[in-house]
Formats: C-alpha cells, sequence, structure tokens
C-alpha cells in the first residue's frame, strides 16, 4: 500500500490527498529544500472536507499532508492502511519550538506567520524570541476573518509575501481555513529569481494553533500523551465548548467520509492513467 519510491517521498494515497509517510525529520528537510505546502488534517477536517468542495480541492491540492489525529490514524490502520501519523506537535517542535536548529536551519530562514489574533503574535514573537531566532527575520500577518471563500484569495498578504520572499510560511489559522489560504499562496507565480532554490516557492505549514502549546496559548500535551493518541482529551478539558461538539462531530462523520471515499496506496497517477 505506501510506495517508496515517489520522488516525493514515501507516501500512501488517500481520498485523493498524497499522505506522508516517512519520518517528520525527512519531511521538514523536503519541503525545506523543495518548498511547497503541507497540511495537518485531523479527523474533523476531514470529515468537514466531505461537505465542502474547496477544502476537499485545497487538501487535494497539497504537496503533501500527514495524517496528525489518533483517531483518523487508528480507523485507517484498522481499515489495513498503515500510514505514520505525524503530528502539528511534533513539526513545531522539531522546526521552531526546538532549544537549537534540528534538521533544518530554521534560525537562518526567514518566516512569515500568518497568525489570527494579536495577542497569539505577541506570543509567538515571545517564544521565538526565547528560542534565539532572529527578529528580523520573521514577519508577522494578522489574518482578517475571512467570512467567503473568495476572501481566503488575500491580495495584502499575496502582496506582503511578495514584498518579504519568506524561505517558510506558517498559517496558524483554524483547520479548515488555513488550507483556504495555503491553496491560494500556492497558485502565486512566481519569478526564477523568487523561486531560489526553491522549485514550488516558500514551504508552506497549515499547523494550526500547534505553536499555541508552545507558546502557552493553548495546554500543554506532554509528549507521551501526545505519543498515545491522547492529545484530545487535553485540549477537550482545557475548551470543552469547542473541541467536544467538534469530537463527537468527527466520531462518526470521519469513517463516513472513509465509506464513500476510495483509499488507495502506490504512486501518483499518471496523465495517462
Amino acid at each position: 500500500m505506501i510506495d517508496s519510491a515517489s520522488e516525493d517521498g514515501p507516501s500512501i494515497f488517500a481520498f485523493g490527498i498524497r499522505f506522508w509517510n516517512g519520518s517528520c525529520e525527512k519531511l521538514l528537510v523536503e519541503m525545506d529544500q523543495r518548498g511547497g505546502v503541507l497540511t495537518v488534517p485531523s479527523a474533523p477536517s476531514l470529515g468537514q472536507a466531505g461537505d465542502d468542495a474547496f477544502l476537499m480541492k485545497a487538501y487535494r491540492s497539497g504537496d503533501w499532508s500527514v495524517v496528525d489525529g489518533g483517531y483518523s490514524a487508528l480507523i485507517l490502520r484498522a481499515m489495513g492502511i498503515m500510514v505514520r501519523r505525524i503530528s502539528g506537535l511534533q513539526i513545531m517542535e522539531k522546526s521552531v519550538a526546538a532549544e537549537e536548529d534540528w534538521v533544518v536551519p530554521m534560525r537562518q530562514r526567514k518566516i512569515l506567520w500568518v497568525m489570527p489574533t494579536d495577542r497569539e503574535r505577541a506570543r509567538t514573537r515571545h517564544l521565538l524570541n526565547q528560542r534565539g531566532f532572529s527578529p528580523g527575520n520573521q514577519h508577522y500577518y494578522l489574518a482578517p476573518y475571512y467570512q467567503s471563500d473568495e476572501q481566503f484569495h488575500d491580495e495584502e498578504l499575496i502582496r506582503q509575501v511578495r514584498q518579504f520572499r519568506p524561505d517558510w510560511i506558517i498559517i496558524c489559522l483554524a483547520g479548515g481555513r488555513q488550507e483556504k489560504l495555503a491553496y491560494h499562496l500556492r497558485q502565486i507565480d512566481w519569478s526564477p529569481e523568487e523561486l531560489a532554490h526553491r522549485e514550488r516557492g516558500p514551504a508552506i505549514l497549515c499547523t494550526g494553533a500547534a505553536i499555541a502549546f508552545f507558546t502557552g496559548g493553548q495546554v500543554a500535551i506532554p509528549k507521551w500523551a501526545d505519543r498515545l493518541y491522547l492529545g484530545w482529551a487535553f485540549r477537550a478539558f482545557k475548551d470543552p465548548k469547542t473541541c467536544i461538539p467538534r469530537y463527537i462531530k468527527a466520531f462518526w462523520h470521519f469513517p463516513l467520509l472513509v465509506s464513500k471515499e476510495k483509499v488507495r496506496g502506490g504512486s501518483v497517477p499518471t496523465a495517462a492513467s
């Protein structure tokens, strides 16, 4: 079921989405070298995509996805789809939240942050200062509240991306929204000079509130809880009014999506197939 020879690294296809099936470290290196969009869908957002054509298009247009939620991974494994789980927490920990550079020299990279609130922007700036990131290499964009799919084509954000020319764009918005924004950013017509050494433009991370686990904006999740797929329990305890309804909905929406969509492994379909 797993394609270990794909030019985009080990991957498996589910719902028409390419899921990375290698290590987190190798994924970050691939993104740093080639650019492109990484989405981190959970069961609630995948369930939502079953009823949202644009969201599903955004997921399918991404260069990579990872299975973030433990529930998603367990359902897929119950069907014999042995896909590796990589959480948004892991990605943040091994990219920007670590005390020192891991596999990618992020402190040497220019990063544009798309933030939901001024408070989260301040928290993120404080964390990065503590971790030794240069303020001059960070640019923060406070996203408006997008009220329609058309508004995700954010001309002001695109202007700032072109002006700052980041190596990485990290989108910290809610799941189901950040992917639509990333879709439009991926469509930017870059000149060869702007692309530099990344054939797909900047590396774009859709990790939502994952950075907030390190800034204090979200309840801290111990590593053992993340490994045991129990991160949802910590989030639900901190914010039951928001999280519990989402999890209840995902409990039946995601299996319904799995039953309706074709799940397969193997190579990327070619134009002739």
